[in-house]
């Protein structure tokens, strides 16, 4: 696919700014101007005003999906919103909020032509195109997903919400025909926004209310006898039907779900067959997916985030991604550079088998590897002010060459504290600070009854002792067998024997021990040289023919002294809860 015809293709593309902005900026409009229109008191005659209303709680489930949608299905999305604008249309009594929702029904409906003749205008362009006959082997069987355990829970979860409905629509019915009506007079409200109530017997009831009451007003109330905390107003009925939304909301994703699971398995089908293929270049991106282009890379199509068949080379590359993270810029040279080249190795020209239009699930082959489609096809994000691009390795990059590490001649009487950059000397005290005065504060706050502060005094204890005890604990003791690393969490005994070699870093000191590397950090920048060369001996010197031995991980002090911490803290809380 040349340059030209990827222009072409690309200038079809619905831009997202369209559904992922403008559509929700309304969806908050209509939102507001229905809650600012509805001004209807509470109705004795007319309960459903403010009380259940099962049309009005399913129609809810499709008023949030047509916004939360948008980010992840804009299809569906429109589809939802069009159903909520015909229910508002239909039932709601205020004229703006059906104004509002028919301008947002408009959208969606533009959205859904607007996709639709999209989608013909991409297959349009890329029908043109030539393409080359391709070999696709059968893909493996899927198995059980994640998806279908999130499906289950889903289903589980409308059950449940249905279940807990009908119980409490059970629970007020008995009340209710026991209830017996009365006036009450309304007090005012008190300080956490509940009605005050007196009823004829003079006793005071709180109570949450919907609507605003003036104080004096005499209100029809519902009591039973036989439970003198039960209370209605005659206009505001307990509403439940708020689980309608619930159930709704599961059941309507674990359907979505089950859609998705289904077209990834139609996207792999359990027969090799020949197909013909599109001529693309692909990158590894920073998003975990690989970026499409136009064969002479001028044009950025859009992102496909795929997997291998091969699963040892599938977790490889998926490692390899960590090469396009900032975060990972202190991981070592060497196993930067093994990154750098697994991306190396899929990037180029490839075989783009299926319909390039968004929302399509093509499958790629790329020389004898096939990547399968995990999620659609989609186009670049666009903006009216910038669009998307890629962010993959850069295409010249010039290698050096290290110099190779030259042992020390002499090394330090062993056992040996590596020298680590000075600690300031008000850590060790404000440790030993928090360590007595967090579980003391925690248990006065919990005897005073602030047991949320409780607990978020609980958990900013414990973050301060990791805090300040990670740099009083860290310790790297090296002997002649073995080098032991002590940080925050765990406590690594490594045998010289393992180590296969010692690098100096940005970060730190370097030891690369089967397929994983130990980064010894805090060495000041002058003594690194030093410390790796006492390494690279200590290395060397273990080297007697004898087979490698495992690296043994154990917990660190520190973890030992912030669980005790935390267990202190609980003790205060269960103390206070007890006495």
């Amino acid at each position: 696919m040349t340059g030209d015809l990827a222009a072409r293709w690309a200038r079809t593309v619905v831009p997202s700014w369209f559904y992922r902005w403008l559509m929700p900026v309304v969806w908050l409009g209509a939102i507001v101007t229905s809650v600012a229109g509805d001004v209807a008191p509470c109705s004795v005659d007319d309960p459903t005003v403010c009380g259940p209303d099962r049309t009005f709680s399913l129609a809810v489930t499709a008023c949030f999906a047509s916004l939360v949608l948008l980010w992840w299905r804009p299809i569906v999305a429109a589809i939802a919103g069009l159903l909520f604008m015909v229910l508002d249309v239909t039932y709601d009594d205020v004229a703006g909020a059906r104004i509002a929702w028919t301008v947002y029904g408009v959208l969606c409906a533009a959205l859904l032509l607007w996709t639709y003749t999209s989608r013909r205008r991409q297959q349009a362009v890329t029908a043109t195109v030539p393409r080359q006959a391709v070999n696709v082997p059968a893909a493996k069987p899927i198995g059980v997903t994640g998806r279908q355990l999130v499906v289950a829970v889903l289903v589980v979860v409308g059950a449940a919400a249905l279940g807990l409905l009908h119980w409490q629509n059970q629970r007020e019915d008995v009340h209710v025909r026991r209830a017996v009506e009365q006036t009450a007079v309304a007090n005012g409200v008190n300080d956490d926004g509940d009605l005050v109530l007196r009823l004829p017997d003079g006793r005071t009831h709180h109570l949450s209310v919907l609507d605003d009451y003036d104080t004096g007003a005499q209100i029809p109330v519902l009591v039973d006898p036989a439970d003198p905390d039960w209370l209605r107003l005659r206009a505001e009925p307990a509403d439940y039907t708020y689980w309608y939304t619930v159930t709704a909301g599961a059941w309507a994703l674990a359907v979505l779900l089950v859609l998705r699971d289904v077209r990834l398995r139609m996207a792999r089908p359990r027969t090799s067959w020949i197909a013909q293929g599109l001529p693309v270049r692909i990158e590894p991106d920073a998003s975990s997916a690989f970026a499409i282009r136009s064969v002479d890379n001028a044009v950025l199509l859009g992102f496909l985030d795929t997997e291998l068949d091969d699963e040892d080379s599938d977790v490889r590359l998926l490692d390899a991604f960590t090469a396009l993270d900032e975060e990972e810029s202190d991981a070592p040279a060497k196993l930067k550079q093994e990154w750098e080249d697994t991306l190396r190795r899929y990037r180029g020209e490839a075989l783009l088998v299926g319909d390039l239009v968004e929302g399509g699930w093509p499958t790629l082959v790329h020389g004898d590897q096939v990547l399968r489609p995990l999620s659609p096809f989609r186009a670049p994000r666009r903006l009216p002010w910038r669009a998307e691009s890629a962010e993959g390795l850069p295409t010249d990059v010039e290698r050096t060459v290290k110099p190779s590490l030259e042992p020390a001649r002499d090394v330090p009487t062993l056992p040996w504290e590596v020298p680590v950059e000075p600690r300031p000397w008000w850590l060790r005290p404000a440790l030993v600070a928090v360590l007595i005065a967090g579980p003391v504060a925690v248990g006065a706050l919990a005897t005073w009854g602030e047991w949320f502060a409780a607990i978020v005094g609980t958990a900013i204890g414990a973050q301060l002792v990791h805090w300040l005890g990670a740099p009083v604990f860290y310790r790297v003791t090296a002997s002649a067998t073995d080098l032991w690393i002590r940080s925050s969490l765990l406590e690594r005994r490594l045998p010289w024997r393992s180590v296969e070699s010692v690098e100096v870093e940005e970060a730190g000191v370097s030891l690369e021990a089967g397929e994983d590397y130990h980064v010894v950090g805090g060495v000041t920048e002058n003594e690194r040289a030093k410390v790796a060369a006492v390494f690279e001996t200590l290395r060397l010197r273990a080297r007697t023919g004898l087979p490698d031995q495992p690296v043994v991980r154990r917990p660190s002090p520190l973890l030992l002294i912030n669980a005790g911490f935390v267990a202190l803290c609980a003790l205060s809380l269960l103390l206070a809860r007890t006495y």
